[in-house]
């Protein structure tokens, strides 16, 4: 699982939830919960956060849009998972969101998240109709693909700890992501 090397400091939050936005399934609020993690799992679709009540009982849910301020107070969230929800979106509001993320952290808190490669051709990159650098627009939907320049300056006033190009399996096809631990400053 991709957060175990987090693990330890994700278990060690003074016993506030970790934010699981975008989480569709509850693949990471499972994980989580099962060892010891409290979670909030947040979504905009009622339906995903439904089938989180009914696979992990214990996790609060949340219907949440990121494009709106996030309703947690400043510096309160030990930790953020981001798994494969940050790159739906304008660069200008992804900018937005991820500085809203900070905001919500705690001094020091940790940011985990995936978003896709451009590599990742098997699931869209380079299709469609190009809105703007690694944003494609097909089928009515919108989806950002990132060159590690852009991951880095997208957290660029972060401490980012690890940014790795993964090939994820769970899927039917390989699915090209990059993964990004990075960390709020103490200020």
């Amino acid at each position: 699982m991709w957060l175990d090397p987090f693990l330890s400091e994700l278990q060690a939050g003074d016993g506030l939830p970790v934010l699981d936005l975008g989480c569709g399934a509850g693949n990471n609020a499972l994980y989580l919960t099962e060892r010891g993690v409290p979670v909030v799992a947040c979504d905009l679709s009622e339906e995903a956060l439904k089938l989180v009540s009914e696979r992990v009982p214990e996790v609060r849910t949340l219907v949440l849009n990121l494009l709106e301020p996030l309703p947690f107070g400043d510096g309160t969230a030990p930790a953020i998972v981001a798994d494969l929800s940050l790159h739906y979106f304008h660069w200008a509001d992804t900018e937005r969101i991820v500085a809203e993320l900070r905001r919500v952290l705690k001094p020091g808190g940790l940011l985990l998240c995936r978003v896709n490669s451009i590599r990742d051709t098997e699931y869209g990159a380079g299709q469609g109709t190009e809105l703007e650098p690694g944003l494609y627009e097909s089928g009515g939907r919108i989806k950002r693909f990132f060159e590690r320049d852009q991951t880095e300056a997208l957290f660029a006033n972060w401490t980012i700890e690890a940014l790795e190009e993964n090939v994820l399996l769970r899927y039917e096809k390989p699915k090209r992501a990059w993964m990004v631990a990075a960390r709020r400053d103490w200020a």
